[in-house]
């Protein structure tokens, strides 16, 4: 079945297809064709995310861009979603999901349509899994455009910052949205009288991913099986785009480092948001930018994209944490390298309150109390990575060390570090660090952070734990970042032992301590860009057009709250989402809700507790199905305990009831 939609310079057919994969699983896609004889390249972005419904309405509007602009495109449900056949028991189902892709891709290579190249773009998930398949090198792909993807599961995604299991996202809208949205049904009009069979054998086999990620808790062979760091392995040009605030930052600066290919790199001010409608901004047409990528690898046109500089990245000036949220202050910036070759490393050394630039002459020891939810101002601002925020409600509880006035605007661009020397009372803590500008008048700007679980300090696959009193050597990376510290301000270094509530609380009351001594300095080190650019050229970005898209979307503005419970000294944090997606041609309306929510005491913060709700409602012509997930997880010192319970009804009546019931040891978390 085909539909004509009115297009921009092509019209577009779009149709329905099943691809065969080893194994006799069928791949359920939505081909977007432009009219016309020639052949045209293809490009496939490949989800879990249900492309029928709720990822079509977030994402169908690039296919419509690129096939508009002669360029095939396909939506394609990763097996067990959506319409595609089998089951998903994990995120990413080493190797089963990457060989159905690379057996996809030569599928489509070889319709008459299709001119035998191919391409995988997407954001997040199909980011990743762009670069997964392309590390298989299939024959027909010749290019890639991933989106704010990593190439890190364990530290670099939704999992173990630093070595610390995150915090409410562990049961929050992806990980617990995911066991709702995979106990969808598919539809029957796309999988035929089957539908129902495929539905229950989901219903029977899946298991939530989040139990999995709980159990694996130092990297290893899980985390690894998906192909990561194996830069090697990628051999066609790759289109990387990135964001300041996004979750991934760090591995678009990692991948172009790394890369031995063609390549290009977009980085803006932008959160987990596609750059056409991301706040803060720029908003940009980044679909042009991309289309470009494509005609020159996959089309054989030239497009300029080889003449450029390979970094387009936006610097980001001083804003103040009170500033209004909806445009970055800075510029757009060519680079032929990150870090530029006029980076120059400069060091800051911490002793006393103070950072210096003069070494330490005498041993300074600086302590504060852990106080687990030191994170919370951050809730809500730019993505919790770079942003709005002011932090004096951080730093209250944090050891703080903070430069003279800067004689001078100083630009740093690419990965600040830390080293400290440091030691605790307990056998497990965490360490984290700010960033902060301070204002003449004192208010302190997030600059970025980093973290790390101090059991981890040899090694993100092992946890060995902390003699009390012992001072540790801790060297780690903050967020890579942009950004420009007016002259007269003063950089800042707050150090605490949480992220509240992006990290889960270590569970010991103990004290923190930083120690800093001619033996041992303990310093910040930040990249710092010197002199000229080599470059003169000014990128010249579009502003984006108006979406097209299938669907009617509408997404409500998400809901945070922080509330402090004086006498328990108990802090709440919560969350909440609501969306919806109606198909007015399919007569078919999905409802997403979620609300997360995560409690930590100062007085026992081994105590901590996340809780979770999920609700999917799915209403076609002759099916109403809801699907509803609750989940509580909790901890005690030694363990974690799981209770997650999936209801769903079909036209109102029970239809489905499983429950996961977990005690899970926790390994020095």
């Amino acid at each position: 079945m085909s539909v004509r939609q009115a297009g921009g310079t092509l019209e577009v057919n779009v149709q329905h297809l099943l691809i065969p994969t080893r194994g006799d699983i069928g791949l359920s896609a939505n081909l977007f064709l432009p009219e016309g004889d020639r052949p045209v390249p293809c490009v496939v972005e490949y989800t879990p995310y249900r492309k029928d419904d709720l990822r079509g309405a977030a994402r169908d509007f690039g296919s419509f861009y690129f096939a508009e602009r002669g360029i095939a495109a396909v939506q394609l449900d990763v097996r067990g979603t959506g319409n595609s056949d089998g089951f998903a028991t994990d995120e990413y189902q080493y190797p089963q999901e990457q060989q159905d892709g690379f057996d996809a891709l030569e599928w489509l290579a070889r319709q008459p349509w299709c001119n035998g190249k191919t391409g995988l773009w997407g954001t997040s998930y199909a980011g990743f899994t762009a670069l997964q398949i392309a590390q298989l090198q299939p024959p027909s792909l010749g290019a890639i455009a991933p989106i704010y993807a990593t190439d890190d599961r364990y530290t670099d995604d939704m999992h173990f910052r630093g070595g610390a299991l995150n915090g409410w996202s562990v049961i929050g809208s992806y990980a617990l949205g995911m066991v709702t949205r995979n106990a969808l049904p598919p539809y029957p009009d796309r999988t035929g009288d089957h539908w129902e069979v495929l539905w229950r054998q989901r219903l029977e086999r899946n298991e939530p991913w989040l139990i999995r990620w709980l159990e694996e808790q130092v990297d290893g062979p899980y985390w690894r099986s998906t192909l990561a760091r194996m830069y090697e392995r990628v051999t066609v040009p790759m289109l990387l785009l990135g964001g300041w605030a996004d979750f991934y930052v760090n591995a678009s600066l990692r991948w172009m480092q790394q890369l031995r290919v063609p390549k290009k790199l977009i980085m803006g001010p932008w959160p987990h948001t596609p750059p056409d409608a991301a706040t803060p901004g720029p908003q940009i047409d980044f679909l042009h930018e991309i289309t470009r990528w494509w005609k020159q690898w996959l089309a054989g046109e030239e497009t300029g994209v080889r003449d450029e500089p390979p970094i387009t990245v936006y610097i980001q000036r001083y804003r103040r944490p009170d500033a209004p949220t909806d445009l970055a202050p800075g510029y757009w910036r060519f680079e032929e390298a990150l870090p530029p070759e006029r980076m120059r490393e400069r060091t800051w050394f911490l002793a006393g309150g103070a950072l210096d630039e003069a070494p330490p002459l005498e041993e300074h020891v600086s302590q504060r109390a852990y106080v687990p939810y030191v994170g919370f101002a951050d809730l809500g601002f730019g993505g919790g990575r770079s942003g709005w925020g002011e932090q004096g409600a951080n730093e209250a509880f944090s050891m703080t060390f903070t430069s003279p006035p800067l004689a001078r605007d100083t630009e740093i661009l690419g990965f600040p570090r830390v080293l400290i020397y440091a030691s605790t009372d307990a056998e497990a803590a965490c360490f984290a660090v700010r960033l902060c500008d301070v204002a003449p008048d004192g208010a302190s700007t997030l600059v970025c952070k980093g973290l790390l679980n101090a059991t981890r300090r040899d090694g993100m696959d092992r946890a060995d734990p902390l003699l009390p009193g012992k001072v540790y050597r801790l060297a780690f990376d903050l967020d890579a970042v942009s950004w420009i510290f007016p002259k007269e301000h003063r950089i800042r270094v707050a150090i605490s032992g949480a992220d509240f509530p992006e990290v889960w609380p270590s569970p010991h009351r103990s004290a923190l301590r930083i120690h800093t001594a001619p033996s041992h300095p303990s310093s910040l080190t930040l990249p710092v860009v010197t002199g000229e650019r080599g470059v003169s050229a000014e990128p010249a970005l579009r502003p984006p057009p108006p979406r097209r898209s299938q669907f009617a979307h509408t997404v409500e503005p998400v809901k945070t709250s922080i509330t402090y419970d004086v006498t328990s000294q108990t802090m709440i944090a919560g969350r909440e989402l609501r969306e919806t997606v109606r198909d007015p041609a399919r007569e078919t309306t999905v409802t997403s809700e979620h609300r997360t929510g995560m409690r930590v005491g100062a007085v026992d913060p081994a105590a901590a507790v996340a809780t979770g709700w999920d609700r999917r409602t799915l209403r076609a012509r002759d099916l109403t199905v809801e699907c509803t997930a609750v989940a509580e997880l909790r901890s005690d010192a030694g363990s974690f305990f799981l209770d997650l319970t999936l209801d769903v009804t079909r036209d109102g009546a029970p239809y489905s009831r499983r429950r996961w019931v977990r005690t899970i040891p926790r390994r020095l978390l």
